[in-house]
């Protein structure tokens, strides 16, 4: 009990205390009426502090001590990181650390922070990166991947440092396409490769009323986790089930079971796609010769 009243009594403030380097000068309260103190700091400022921090300890003064904190920082005059020599610290901070005047190897001047050096981020002044772009592994020149023929290198990279290179298309349009995409058989046309793709799989498909036929019919697809189409597992352990028809998706309920799911599913595809699909092959069954 003794402990709990000591507890107790800190946390009650008068005008006089004195926490860190800051007097308690009078109570305040925000606009939430939450209490406040009005504190002069031993540098002469005057600052308003919530009392929980007060008490917490983890205010301790206006801030003039987390200035004079982020001011102190490690000789590295003359130290070595990488490329780069620092020479000098300067008056500037960039997130509390130390800005040093360096020099690389290369003979470039720049500034770059005390946590990024000695934490190993900063080791040349860029140069190196700058080398590294105007050299490539393979010339690419005058080879074939797919129905493109590579002419030259550009300047230009990919986040990785693959090279982009610019080539012709057989269909005579130009492209720039990464190495890594040319040598790997990810880009091997302009695009029209594609599109000629894409329109002879839709020209052997049959939509009617923004329908595909084979799309009703078709098995079930390899990402299904179910093992019944329009049929999925929800986060909270239920089963959801819909369908899609004419563009447009049915949502048919949700079932503790998969059981309920799956009927509820058949009854969908019996109520919108059977219809459907029997009209089609009516309309389009064989005509018998008399």
């Amino acid at each position: 009990m003794k402990g709990v009243e000591q507890v107790a009594k800190r946390k009650k403030i008068a005008a006089g205390d004195r926490f860190g380097q800051l007097t308690v000068m009078a109570p305040l309260r925000d606009e939430r009426g939450r209490r406040k103190w009005r504190c002069r700091c031993d540098c002469g400022r005057i600052t308003e502090v919530y009392q929980s921090n007060l008490t917490s300890g983890r205010t301790k003064s206006c801030g003039c001590l987390g200035e004079r904190l982020r001011r102190q920082h490690v000789d590295l005059t003359g130290r070595r990181f990488g490329k780069v020599v620092a020479l000098a610290p300067t008056d500037k901070r960039l997130n509390g650390s130390v800005v040093w005047h360096c020099v690389c190897d290369c003979g470039t001047h720049f500034e770059t922070s005390e946590r990024n050096l000695v934490r190993g981020f900063t080791t040349h002044c860029g140069c190196s990166r700058k080398k590294r772009k105007k050299v490539w592994k393979k010339d690419l020149t005058g080879r074939r991947f797919g129905e493109l023929t590579v002419l030259e290198p550009t300047s230009r990279r990919t986040k990785t440092g693959s090279i982009y290179w610019r080539c012709r298309c057989s269909c005579g349009k130009t492209c720039e396409v990464s190495e890594n995409a040319l040598v790997h058989g990810r880009t091997i046309s302009c695009g029209h490769v594609r599109q000629q793709i894409r329109e002879s799989v839709h020209d052997q498909l049959h939509f009617i009323d923004n329908t595909c036929v084979e799309a009703l019919i078709r098995k079930i697809r390899s990402d299904n986790t179910t093992g019944h189409t329009g049929v999925y597992r929800k986060k909270n352990g239920r089963y959801c089930a819909k369908i899609t028809f004419q563009g447009k998706t049915h949502y048919l309920g949700t079932y503790d079971n998969l059981e309920e799911a799956v009927a509820a599913r058949k009854r969908g595809e019996e109520s919108y796609h059977q219809p459907f699909l029997e009209a089609y092959y009516h309309q389009n069954a064989p005509k018998s010769s008399e």
